[in-house]
C-alpha cells in the first residue's frame, strides 16, 4: 500500500479543521508532523493534494476528488476496529434472530432500540417466520435464536430456554354472530369458522384447532384484519388485539364459568451451531422481561 491511515487522517482533518495546525492540535501532534505526513502522502500518490501558494493550503482538484474516498477508508477502518474490539470482549460478530409475528409490536421494537445502543457494531438479521418455520430454520442452522410460542414438544436440533407466558384470547369482529354472547364452553366455537395461523410447510398445531371449518393464514396481522371483517373467530395475543378491542372493532369472546384468557408459554430456542456471546445473553434477559409476558 502506498499510504497509511495516519496520512489519510492528517489529510482529512486538515480539510475539516481548515489548517494543518488545527489538524495537528486535533491529533495531538506537532504541525510539522502533520505537514510531513501529508507531503509523504502526496509523494506516495504522485499527486498534489493541496495548493500551498496561498497563506492557508487549499485543496487541489485532485485533493477534492480523493477526499471522499479518504473519509470512506477512515470510516471503514473505524468500523473494523470497533467490530474487532467488540468480538475480543465476547460479542458475536453477527446474529440472526427469528421472532414469531405474535410477539412483534412496539414493546419488542423498543427493546431492539436498546439492543442497538448496547451493541452498535453487531450485524443483526431479523426474520419473522411462522412458528413451525422458526423451528425448521433453527434446526438447519439458518437462524441462531428463535423466539416463539412454545409448541409443547421436545425437538432435536435446538436448545430451549423458557421465557414467561403470553396471554391469548378468543376474539371475533363486532358483526360476528358470536359477539356479545356468553358462550357455554369452548366447544361452542367449533360451530363457527376459525381463522388460524399456518406455516409455509402447512404444518399446524392440531390442539389449537377447535373448528372443523377453518381458514389458514400465514400472517398474524392479516388474520386479525379478517377477524375484524367478520370472516371468523381466532385465538390471538391479547397485547396485539388490545387496540381493536378498545376501539370496538373486535370483541373479546367470553365463556360461562371460566376465564377468558389462556396463557401460553413462550420459548427461546437456540441453534447448537450458535456460539452464545454477550449479545445473546443480553437478548435472553431482555426478552424474558417484555412487559406483555407474565
Amino acid at each position: 500500500m502506498r499510504f497509511n491511515l495516519e496520512q489519510l487522517r492528517a489529510f482529512s482533518l486538515s480539510v475539516e479543521r481548515g489548517s494543518f495546525s488545527a489538524a495537528a492540535r486535533e491529533m495531538g501532534k506537532a504541525q510539522s508532523a502533520v505537514s510531513t505526513a501529508i507531503s509523504n502522502l502526496e509523494l506516495d500518490l504522485g499527486l498534489e493534494l493541496f495548493d500551498r501558494s496561498r497563506r492557508e493550503p487549499t485543496l487541489t482538484e485532485e485533493g477534492k476528488a480523493l477526499l471522499p474516498q479518504a473519509k470512506a477508508l477512515l470510516e471503514q477502518a473505524q468500523l473494523f476496529e470497533g467490530r474487532a474490539d467488540s468480538m475480543a470482549a465476547g460479542e458475536e460478530g453477527r446474529l440472526t434472530l427469528a421472532v414469531e409475528e405474535s410477539l412483534i409490536g412496539d414493546v419488542l421494537e423498543e427493546m431492539l432500540v436498546r439492543f442497538e445502543q448496547a451493541f452498535p457494531q453487531l450485524e443483526l438479521e431479523l426474520l419473522n417466520p411462522a412458528r413451525r418455520d422458526i423451528i425448521r430454520l433453527v434446526q438447519e442452522g439458518r437462524v441462531d435464536i428463535g423466539v416463539l410460542i412454545s409448541v409443547m414438544e421436545a425437538g432435536e436440533g435446538y436448545y430451549i430456554k423458557p421465557l414467561r407466558q403470553m396471554a391469548i384470547v378468543a376474539v371475533a369482529g363486532t358483526n360476528h354472530p358470536l359477539s356479545g354472547q356468553m358462550l357455554p364452553s369452548f366447544a361452542e366455537l367449533g360451530n363457527h369458522r376459525q381463522l388460524r395461523l399456518t406455516s409455509r410447510s402447512g404444518q399446524i398445531v392440531a390442539s389449537e384447532q377447535l373448528s372443523s371449518r377453518a381458514w389458514k393464514v400465514e400472517s398474524q396481522y392479516f388474520l386479525m384484519d379478517l377477524v375484524k371483517r367478520g370472516l371468523g373467530w381466532a385465538w390471538v395475543p391479547e397485547h396485539m388485539a388490545r387496540p381493536w378491542l378498545d376501539d370496538g372493532s373486535m370483541t373479546l369472546l367470553r365463556f360461562e364459568g371460566r376465564g377468558d384468557v389462556v396463557h401460553m408459554p413462550v420459548d427461546l430456542i437456540i441453534s447448537p451451531k450458535y456460539k452464545e456471546g454477550t449479545a445473546g445473553q443480553w437478548l435472553y434477559k431482555e426478552l424474558a422481561e417484555l412487559e406483555f409476558l407474565v
